[in-house]
């Protein structure tokens, strides 16, 4: 049931609609729990599950998990009062996090492993950011089944901008690195690290955006206008050179 559940869940937006948005696909992913939970009922249940649902694609399995939980409970009855409000909170928890923070990362990772040859970091960047979100979508759903309402607020937690603004200086180093090397011209690893000082000036660009990064948060400035900032310029440099 739960392996089910879970492969079901990648495929969450597969039948999108304007009028529901997720709602058959969440259905879909609830299916084999309901069936394993209610049997002979379990038909009346999925009509009642095709309802308004939304939310960021690897937050499902956490609500498909509280979902399972209050049926277990006997308390279905609350899935209409909280699932609508839960799943407004985790898509925007879950948008900032993986769509406004870790994706950009590793964006930045794979164009600086394109800018010095490491193809294999390249690989091991996008099978980092499968690795995190397969983990949320996994340990989510066990969090929401086990306590319920109660751990899809720890999941919650987990992932909100109080927890995760380390990710953002992170963000603001890589970014330098990358465009260090871009204005560098340094296509080769052997170029880039050789002694000519290319990685000390990539290092030091990296350095002065931390400190640009540092001031956008000290103004309260939005960190997304410096990331597209630093792509600018890359991309600039790039075809005044």
């Amino acid at each position: 049931m739960i392996l089910s559940i879970l492969a079901r869940s990648l495929l969450v937006q597969s039948a999108w609609n304007f009028k529901g948005m997720q709602n058959i696909g969440f259905t879909y992913v609830l299916a084999p729990g309901l069936r394993h939970l209610l049997g002979d009922r379990a038909d009346e249940a999925v009509r009642r599950s095709i309802t308004f649902f939304n939310t960021q694609p690897y937050m499902a399995p956490t609500l498909a998990g509280v979902c399972l939980h209050l049926y277990e409970k006997g308390e279905e009855d609350k899935i209409r009062k909280f699932i609508p409000s839960l799943s407004g909170s985790l898509a925007a928890l879950g948008d900032t996090f993986f769509w406004a923070k870790l994706k950009p990362i590793l964006a930045l990772v794979l164009v600086t492993c394109a800018l010095s040859g490491a193809y294999l970091g390249m690989v091991l960047a996008l099978l980092a950011y499968n690795a995190a979100h397969l983990w949320i979508m996994t340990w989510g759903f066990f969090k929401g089944y086990r306590h319920g309402i109660e751990g899809a607020l720890v999941v919650g937690r987990t992932i909100s901008v109080d927890s995760t603004h380390h990710l953002g200086l992170v963000m603001a180093f890589i970014a330098g690195i990358t465009l260090g090397m871009t204005v560098l011209g340094r296509i080769g690893p052997q170029a880039f690290l050789g002694p000519s000082g290319g990685l000390l000036a990539a290092v030091s660009t990296a350095i002065a955006l931390f400190a640009a990064y540092a001031a956008f948060r000290w103004l309260r400035l939005d960190i997304l206008w410096f990331i597209y900032g630093v792509f600018t310029l890359s991309v600039i440099w790039t075809m005044l050179k």
